[in-house]
């Protein structure tokens, strides 16, 4: 048998290799979809296309989230509405700086501090809310009481600082713009609302929480601006 020169072998395998190339090149573009897998649609797209019970499954488990989410908003909003006529409400008492408080909560909405502020939150279809009535005696005080800050450890331990009723007030106000009659009923609930309660003084200090405060473990409040934190006690 004849041996071919290394120089012809070697042109004839470069010229079978250019062959091969050149049909690939000719194959149809549209035999190889080289389009990247997160170009081809939505997740739930591209699930359904490997799996068509699966985009189904995914519809019956966010559905399935949704309805659970929407019976926890019914409980707390359930939990709310009772708090206005509370089964386990507590005075905690507390001194500062002269002043002596008694702190109710949840105080019922038929409370003569609340109930007026509880009719106008009904008519303005706001979400129900827990009240909280301070009632200060500071005839024997020397300083100012505003309590700018209030805190109720809840039943099952959460920390919840509690609104002015003034700013709830104001917003639910906003819900009734176009109404005069209504605007002119906050601004006169707004003025009947005692924010300070000077020396010398008594006064009722009004709050609210958009959850539930029944049987609270405790209070902390803060008399007035710098004064540090004290605890309430039954």
């Amino acid at each position: 048998m004849r041996r071919r020169p290394a120089p012809v072998l070697a042109l004839v395998l470069s010229s079978a290799v250019l062959a091969g190339c050149s049909g690939a090149r000719d194959l149809p573009r549209d035999t190889i979809d080289m389009t990247p897998w997160n170009e081809t649609g939505d997740a739930a797209d591209r699930v359904a296309a490997l799996e068509p019970d699966a985009a189904d499954r995914l519809d019956d488990r966010a559905d399935a989230r949704e309805e659970a989410a929407d019976e926890r908003a019914e409980e707390a909003r359930e939990e709310l509405e009772d708090c206005g006529d509370p089964d386990d409400a507590r005075e905690l008492e507390v001194s500062a700086g002269g002043a002596e408080m008694v702190v109710v909560v949840p105080a019922e909405d038929d409370d003569d501090a609340v109930e007026d502020l509880e009719d106008y939150r009904e008519d303005a279809d706001a979400g129900p809310v827990c009240w909280v009535v301070v009632r200060v005696d500071n005839t024997e005080g020397d300083q100012v009481v505003d309590l700018p800050r209030v805190e109720v450890v809840t039943a099952d331990g959460r920390q919840v600082r509690l609104e002015r009723a003034s700013d709830a007030l104001s917003g639910w106000a906003d819900r009734r713009a176009d109404d005069d009659d209504a605007a002119v009923r906050a601004v006169e609930l707004t003025a009947g609302l005692t924010g300070v309660v000077g020396p010398g003084d008594e006064g009722d200090l009004v709050f609210v929480a958009a959850t539930d405060l029944d049987d609270p473990r405790g209070v902390r409040l803060q008399p007035s601006d710098g004064a540090p934190l004290v605890d309430a006690s039954s």
